[in-house]
This record gives structure tokens, C-alpha cells and sequence, in this order.
């Protein structure tokens, strides 16, 4: 990963440079490699790099286009670069980077460059003579990008903490993505929980200038169309595999060594797997085991690293290991989060090897029906033409039941919900804290009370969700919400 950051609308240089400084220095984690700043009138972007393509200094950011019109500080991988270089006729490129095809490729065909790459990117691109900033995120929200608008100013970076870092932007907690944050373990886009601090949503672009914001998506995930020949359920089989090792194999394009998380668990093993079958390398493997059997799972881990070649390295850790790690861990989060804290573990062991770059099953959950929630939604949507008849009777029963305990007040939310459409039940089985427990976690904090923003947001949307079965229902409900923060 890398760390981009900007700000637009300081005209003092000074200023917007000693602001892009500290935003960096809040970022070096995510970039030892290389540390770069722009300055122009009215803008200051900054840079910090991960260096995985093209390691020389040639490839470092800011980057400009010969012409110094274009400047771009890009975050992520475009795994098809070299596909989009072979289009763009009639440049002359100086290094073998992602990065300088981002930039030509916007130069050439404008916010439509988003559709032709595939990959994880979160890039701002500021043109000099326009006075214009082009800011773009992936479609699933791999990579983060966060902004600060007020008036004629505008702020942006890869991490909350670079803002805060900046000096222009207020600290202060939004009480009104606080309840969301208890109900889900994140707040719902476009919110954080600092206020007017917002979260670039996933798979859009925006343009800011003369103080002006308008941002809007390239992308929907509710608009997919599948390919007739994909509803044969042999066909649809076969899809999946060739896309899976399409995936992983664009993925180990890379000039530094890549490693991989392996858990035992189906996701995890079957990009090993993968890994194995298509690179050019023998992969290491990286596997967190515990000394309480009753939660160790590296056995599965072994047998499958031993079943297709692989190198293991097992990271052993201990309640104790885990206690003194946790503020180390907590820290390294830029925004708080209920996952992340074996992730940060093994990550932690895989950066002491060397290694930089590792591939892991994060998100197949949420793509392959891996959560209980997806049985559960299913079983409810089932009853939809009971549950509408029996509504009186339902809200009767809710107000007779016990309150007090999260299980018990869960239930009776769903008891009293209108329907077991989407926008309804998703939410209420997606909590982790319920209303009732809400209310008392945040008495006298003056946060906003009612439904959660979740919600309203599939709400909006429900028409063209409900068009999905219900397992792609759900999986379309956790991109739109929790993994637009986690990812």
C-alpha cells in the first residue's frame, strides 16, 4: 500500500506545504520507500511509496506528464496496465509503472480510463491549467480515500489521520454516525466518525474546482447483468473457477516477492491453491496458530500447504502475545474496528520476513455466503407472505416479550418489522449492538436517534437489489455497508 493526500484552495505555500508534510509523516507506515510533495498555486499534493512495480526512482509521486500540466499521486495496483499501455498509442513512456499509465490514460480518455482498468486504486489527479482535481476510487473500496470540503477548501488522504494531521480540519466526533458505528462495527458511507470528515465512496470520481464538489459513480454493483449462459449452473461453475485464477494471477504481476495469508479456511486455501498452480515461484504461506487447541486451526493450514508445495511460516501467538499487542494493533487502525487484530499479527510477521506484498481470502465471506446471516435472510425472505399477514399480531407479540438482552431485543425488532424485504431485516440481523443497548451507550452524547443509515441506503436502492436472489441480496448489502470500511 502507499499514502496519498492533498489539499486544495490554500493559496499560502508555506502553509499547504508544512500541512502536506505532517499528512505524510501520519502516513509513513504505508510508505517507507519513497516520500514525495508538489507544490502549485493553490494545491499541494503528497505522496508516501510502497514500492512493488518498477522500483526505481523514476516511478516515484508525485508524477508528472512531460509537459508538467498533469500531476498524479495514485494508491493501489492496476493489475491490467500492460494491457492498457498497448492502447495508449502515440505516448512516450519513461518507466514501466501502473503509475504512468494511470496518468496517460486519463490524459487520453478522461474519467472513462476508470473502465478500462482492473484493480485496486484510490488516485487524485490535479491538472495545472484547469485548476481542476480528478479524485477516483475502486469499485469495492480496496483502497481508502477520505475528504474535508468547507467553502474553498478541500482535503483529502488515504487515512483519517492524515487529515487530522493536517491542521484544517476540526476535531470533532459526528454524532451521527457514533449509533451506526455500535449497530455495525462501521459507519455508513459516505460518513466516519469524525465529523465532516467523509468517506469517498466506492466504485465513483469527482471533480473539484473553484470550490465546487461533484462526485458520481462509474460503477453499481445492484446494475450487474449476468451473462445468460452464467444461469447454467455447470457453466456458472466453470465461470467462477477461470475468473478465480484470472484474479490471483493478475495479482502476483509484481516486481517484489509475493506471500499469502493461510488460515485453513476455504478462502485462504483456495488462493494458495491457486498460487501454486499458476506462478512461477514456490509461494510462502503465512499461518497464525494458538497454543488453545480449541481455537488453533493451523493443522488445516499444514495440510494444505503441504498438499500443493508450499513454504509455511507459522506465527504462534499467545493470550499474552495478543494482550500486549493489542494497543500496538489498535493504534495501527485508522479508524476503529471489531476485525483486523489477527490480520495486523500476521501482517506484522510477514513485513520481518521482507516480504511486502501478500495475497489473502478477505472478502470471500461476503462474495461466497460464508456468514450465517445469508441462511438467515434466506429462511426469513422465505415466510415473507406469513409474515405480512400475521403484522398486527407480530407487533402484539413484540411489546409482550422481555426486554434488556440483545438476543431477546433483536428478536423483537424482527418481530415488529414491516417486512423481510431487504432494507428491513438486513440491518437488524447485521447488529452488533441493538437499539435498546444503543440508547444506553450513548445517553446525554446528544447522537441522533432513529433508524441507522443503512437503512435509508438500501432503501434508495431497493428496487434494483431486489431484482437479485437472496444471497446476492446479501452480498450486495455488506459491499454497500461494512466492507467499504475493512476491505
Amino acid at each position: 500500500m502507499c499514502g496519498i493526500n492533498g489539499i486544495v484552495g490554500v493559496w499560502d505555500r508555506i502553509v499547504s506545504g508544512e500541512a502536506v508534510g505532517r499528512m505524510n509523516g501520519a502516513m509513513s507506515h504505508r510508505g517507507p520507500d519513497a516520500e514525495g510533495v508538489h507544490l502549485g498555486d493553490g494545491v499541494a499534493l503528497g505522496h508516501r511509496r510502497l514500492s512493488i512495480i518498477d522500483l526505481t526512482a523514476a516511478a516515484n509521486q508525485p508524477f508528472k506528464d512531460p509537459t508538467g500540466r498533469y500531476v498524479l499521486v495514485f494508491n493501489g495496483e492496476v493489475y491490467n496496465h500492460s494491457e492498457v499501455r498497448k492502447e495508449l498509442k502515440g505516448f512516450e513512456f519513461h518507466t514501466t509503472s501502473d503509475t504512468e499509465v494511470v496518468l496517460n490514460a486519463y490524459i487520453r480518455w478522461g474519467a472513462d480510463c476508470l473502465s478500462r482498468f482492473k484493480g485496486m486504486f484510490a488516485f487524485a489527479i490535479w491538472d495545472d491549467r484547469e485548476q481542476d482535481l480528478f479524485l477516483a476510487r475502486d469499485r469495492f473500496g480496496v483502497k481508502p480515500l477520505y475528504y474535508h470540503h468547507a467553502g474553498d477548501r478541500f482535503v483529502f488522504g488515504s487515512e483519517i489521520r492524515a487529515l487530522m494531521e493536517s491542521g484544517l480540519v476540526p476535531r470533532r466526533l459526528s454524532r451521527q454516525a457514533l449509533p451506526d458505528y455500535l449497530r455495525y462495527q462501521s459507519a455508513v458511507t459516505p460518513l466516519t466518525l469524525v465529523e465532516d470528515v467523509m468517506q469517498f465512496p466506492a466504485g465513483h470520481f469527482a471533480r473539484f474546482r473553484h470550490g465546487v464538489l461533484s462526485l458520481q459513480p462509474y460503477w453499481k454493483v445492484e446494475e450487474w447483468k449476468m451473462a445468460e449462459a452464467d444461469a447454467d449452473p455447470l457453466r456458472a461453475k466453470a465461470r467462477v473457477r477461470e475468473l478465480l485464477f484470472q484474479s490471483v494471477e493478475r495479482r502476483l504481476v509484481s516486481d517484489v516477492p509475493v506471500g499469502a495469508f493461510l488460515s485453513g479456511g476455504i478462502d485462504s486455501s483456495a488462493v494458495v491453491a491457486i498460487m501454486a498452480s499458476v506462478g512461477n515461484a514456490r509461494p510462502t504461506a503465512f499461518t497464525v496458530g494458538f497454543d488453545e487447541k480449541d481455537y488453533d486451526e493451523s493443522a488445516y493450514a499444514e495440510l494444505v500447504a503441504k498438499r500443493y508445495g508450499v513454504r509455511q511460516e507459522k506465527v504462534l501467538l499467545r493470550p499474552d502475545d495478543f494482550l500486549q499487542g493489542l494497543p500496538e494493533a489498535l493504534l495501527s487502525m485508522d479508524t476503529p474496528s471489531g476485525d483486523g487484530i489477527n490480520t495486523y499479527v500476521v501482517s506484522k510477521a510477514i513485513r520481518r520476513t521482507g516480504l511486502k506484498v501478500a495475497l489473502s481470502g478477505i472478502g470471500g465471506d461476503e462474495l461466497f455466503a460464508g456468514y450465517p446471516i445469508f441462511r438467515q435472510f434466506n429462511r426469513l425472505h422465505g415466510w415473507e407472505a406469513l409474515f405480512r399477514r400475521t403484522a398486527i399480531l407480530r407487533r402484539a407479540a413484540a411489546g409482550l416479550l422481555p426486554g434488556g438482552n440483545q438476543k431477546w431485543d433483536r428478536f423483537n425488532a424482527l418481530l415488529g418489522s414491516p417486512s423481510t424485504d431487504i432494507e428491513h431485516v438486513y440491518p437488524i440481523l447485521r447488529q452488533i449492538q441493538t437499539e435498546p443497548r444503543i440508547r444506553r451507550l450513548t445517553k446525554g452524547l446528544g447522537v441522533a436517534r432513529g433508524k441507522g443509515s443503512l437503512e435509508s441506503l438500501l432503501r434508495n436502492r431497493r428496487q434494483a437489489i431486489g431484482r437479485f436472489d437472496g444471497c446476492s441480496q446479501i452480498s450486495i448489502a455488506e459491499y454497500l455497508g461494512y466492507t467499504q470500511h475493512v476491505l
